[in-house]
């Protein structure tokens, strides 16, 4: 953690800038995830979906001093003396971008998403998080209950195993005014699954993405118990439920990657199980980052580049160690042994040529 982020950026952290004034249990989930300056009232939102803690970094990255300009301190602070469900339950995390390293209002930069993942999820005061990423998706469903109810899903969580929650969207354009309002936004999967049917509401490709389904809706639809993962696409990035420690950090050479986070998760040993009746939900009237074409061309070759590193490095750790055949490794070896890599089964051999 903290890697790649300039030391002017990490000196200017304030965790716990606003403390909740509950005091969760270490076996409840945080939800951990971001807001951005100028949408605070994303804030609002989560606590009217999510009853328990909320772990969020705010990110101040432009002048609010001027004269004229909004102050996101002031109005969270009046957003919280008006809203005490906010009071009760949300910690927020400051970063305040130093004079030096502010860019304009105008700039299309990420800002540093990966970094404010793994700040939210650092300072969340329970045992296990639920990662959300600020693209306006909302939990529909008390998934604390159903930790509660399952508590063989809770030793699979203390396990170090990660659970998905599958991820849907309004099915309006961006920009355009939702097709669903926010009242009609399912909170069950009985609802959501009549939504998806009447064609108002579609499967995020965060979710499902690309050929490969991480996520089979019609399996889901169906679907009563856990089911685990097969087939991983790298580029997979919903939401997720994990431990809080102990497990990999999101790499921060990535502005927003949230794929990253999970692949190397993922490479590392860890069993992805999607959760049957929870879900997010996004009612489309989130702003969109909107990048540059060079972006994505720089952002397409350095994931490309970092698939590559992962592979190399979890690979040569479980071989080091002796478990490159165990049941851990299984992920790595076959993600590693297909795709634009092609290593074979001499894959391992060429780690050592490589490191020793």
């Amino acid at each position: 953690m903290f890697t790649f982020t300039s030391p002017d950026i990490t000196d200017n952290i304030q965790p716990f800038f606003v403390r909740s004034e509950s005091t969760p249990q270490p076996d409840e989930i945080t939800l951990a995830t971001f807001v951005q300056q100028d949408e605070l009232s994303e804030l609002i939102k989560l606590v009217d979906y999510f009853p328990g803690p909320i772990s969020a970094v705010l990110h101040i990255d432009s002048p609010s001093n001027e004269p004229g300009a909004p102050n996101p301190i002031a109005r969270l602070h009046t957003m919280r003396n008006s809203n005490p469900k906010i009071r009760s339950q949300v910690d927020i995390h400051l970063i305040t971008t130093p004079q030096t390293h502010r860019r304009p209002a105008s700039s299309t930069v990420q800002q540093q998403s990966n970094l404010h993942r793994n700040l939210a999820r650092f300072f969340s005061r329970t045992d296990f998080v639920l990662l959300l990423d600020a693209d306006g998706s909302l939990p529909a469903t008390d998934v604390s209950k159903s930790f509660k109810d399952y508590p063989l899903w809770m030793d699979k969580l203390r396990a170090g195993n990660v659970f998905v929650l599958p991820g849907f969207n309004d099915d309006s354009a961006p920009g355009l005014v939702p097709v669903l309002k926010a009242s009609q936004l399912p909170r069950e999967k009985t609802a959501l699954l009549e939504l998806v049917h009447n064609g108002q509401v579609v499967l995020s490709e965060k979710t499902w993405k690309r050929t490969i389904r991480n996520v089979d809706f019609n399996t889901w639809a169906n679907q009563m118990r856990l089911s685990a993962i097969q087939n991983y696409d790298p580029y997979f990035a919903p939401s997720v439920i994990m431990r809080r420690d102990k497990m990999l950090w999101c790499p921060e050479r990535f502005g927003n990657n949230q794929a990253a986070c999970l692949f190397e998760l993922y490479l590392s040993g860890a069993d992805f199980w999607v959760l049957p009746k929870d879900f997010t939900i996004n009612g489309g009237d989130h702003k969109e980052v909107v990048l540059t074409e060079r972006e994505k061309t720089i952002n397409t070759r350095l994931y490309q580049k970092f698939h590559e590193e992962s592979c190399l490095k979890h690979a040569r750790a479980f071989y080091a160690a002796g478990e490159w055949d165990s049941d851990r490794a299984r992920h790595c070896r076959i993600s590693c042994q297909k795709g634009i890599f092609e290593f074979g089964h001499k894959f391992p051999m060429i780690i050592i040529i490589i490191y020793f």
